[in-house]
């Protein structure tokens, strides 16, 4: 669970927009993300690729929906670049349902606030378990993130605030 949430929490750092008006966006100034609905499932597919995930094309006639819970079960990574390319969805496509459960929505919460009181920017976790990194470290990569000092000594004082794997604390 924890290489999977680092790994989400880097890609949305690194990519996602945000939607919170508190946080500026890639683009430097604070705005409210996209909605919803903006594009379509070719250009979904397209940008979840270029966010790492390796996705077939939908087959044809294949509901958007039922891809997207196809993706989601097959891969980890998908819900991070699902993040990040969400705004591309066509209109009434819906992400996958949350596979985490209220307990463990709750200990990433408890998990976000640790990391804020140790002065790491943090979003609460959306209902699929993603956070987001603001802050001087939300434009770093995986890899800048796992080597930032002050992001170590953040993950090792609040590493007891995370879900453990299997769903066993």
């Amino acid at each position: 669970m924890l290489p999977v949430l680092i790994a989400g929490l880097a890609t949305a750092a690194a990519c996602s927009p945000t939607t919170d008006p508190g946080i500026p966006t890639a683009h430097g100034s604070a705005a409210a993300g996209p909605s919803a609905g903006s594009g379509d499932l070719t250009a979904y597919v397209a940008c979840i690729r270029e966010h790492g995930v390796n996705v077939p094309d939908p087959a044809p006639g294949m509901p958007a929906r039922a891809w997207i819970r196809q993706q989601a079960e097959a891969d980890p990574a998908f819900d991070a670049a699902d993040v990040a390319c969400h705004h591309l969805l066509p209109a009434g496509v819906e992400p996958p349902a949350p596979t985490l459960s209220a307990q463990e929505l709750e200990q990433l919460r408890a998990f976000a606030v640790c990391m804020r009181a140790h002065e790491i920017e943090m979003t609460d976790p959306m209902p699929n378990g993603n956070m987001r990194i603001g802050g001087r470290l939300e434009h770093v990569n995986r890899t800048q993130l796992l080597a930032d000092p002050a992001f170590q000594a953040a993950q090792e004082a609040c590493k007891d605030k995370l879900p453990a794997e299997g769903g066993k604390k």
